[in-house]
């Protein structure tokens, strides 16, 4: 694999190729619709595809165009079925501005009160759920900013991923989970994904496969508890045959470009 191109060209691609896939057209940015009864800190909104993008105002316009156009994309290769359940729900993604942390998104405010963990240190990014229907990713991901600590992955499409789990597939598909956990416990006992990110859970195990699959993941020579040489939807087809079949259910093998983020990056030393 080659190192990090030029991250001014990724994202001035994304940037012009914003929306074009489904409108040809920049969707405008408005004060989010009073019946979604946001609380008065999103200031900002988008529609993709039925799932709302929110923010404050201090979130530039660029990293709402950008949310949107990865959001568009992955929403539109879904099951309609899958989606329905989303949008039925009210599933939304909120943009959080650099100098933004999670618990100033009101609804991740109490995270603030846990005393075992700062989560504003932590996360720059949390998946959605039944009960919490709502995404967040920040700014310098999005926009792959070099201050981002995250900057050779795509956030974004990984807590979506966990959205589009939990939320829609589980909707449609209740046994959906017995599934999952028989190609992770196969893997795990075949000796793959030791020592990264994925050999966490069903749940994270899906959504770094995601990641894969849009070839918008890390990686490295060896693994370090988060990603190893696995980043690609080549590489994933060959490494765990039974994680990607069941991505292909959910997604088609495009060679779109949904993020600013490609398979090329590699963390810096």
């Amino acid at each position: 694999m080659k190192y990090v191109m030029c991250i001014v060209f990724c994202c001035l691609l994304c940037l012009g190729k914003a929306q074009q896939r489904v409108t040809g057209q920049k969707p405008e940015i408005t004060a989010p619709p009073l019946e979604l009864k946001l609380n008065p800190f999103y200031k900002k909104y988008l529609n993709a595809n039925g799932i709302h993008i929110i923010a404050s105002w201090r979130v530039p316009d660029s990293a709402m165009y950008a949310a949107h156009r990865t959001l568009t994309a992955l929403t539109g290769y879904l099951p309609a079925g899958v989606l329905k359940a989303m949008t039925d729900i009210g599933t939304r993604v909120g943009v959080m501005a650099r100098y933004e942390g999670t618990t100033d998104i009101p609804e991740h405010a109490h995270l603030a009160r846990d005393t075992s963990l700062n989560w504003d240190l932590r996360a720059r990014g949390l998946g959605g759920t039944k009960w919490l229907p709502l995404t967040t990713c920040a700014e310098e991901n999005i926009l792959g900013y070099q201050i981002d600590k995250y900057h050779a992955e795509d956030i974004l499409v990984h807590e979506f991923a966990h959205s589009i789990h939990l939320i829609g597939i589980l909707t449609v598909y209740p046994d959906f989970n017995e599934r999952l956990k028989k190609a992770y416990d196969a893997a795990l006992a075949a000796g793959k994904w030791k020592d990264t990110y994925a050999a966490t859970n069903i749940e994270e195990y899906w959504a770094e496969g995601v990641q894969d699959w849009f070839n918008v993941n890390a990686e490295v020579p060896k693994p370090d508890g988060k990603h190893n040489q696995v980043n690609t939807r080549k590489e994933l087809k060959a490494y765990d045959r039974g994680l990607y079949d069941i991505l292909s259910e959910f997604f088609p093998a495009t060679n779109e470009q949904i993020s600013c983020h490609k398979y090329i990056n590699k963390y810096r030393k």
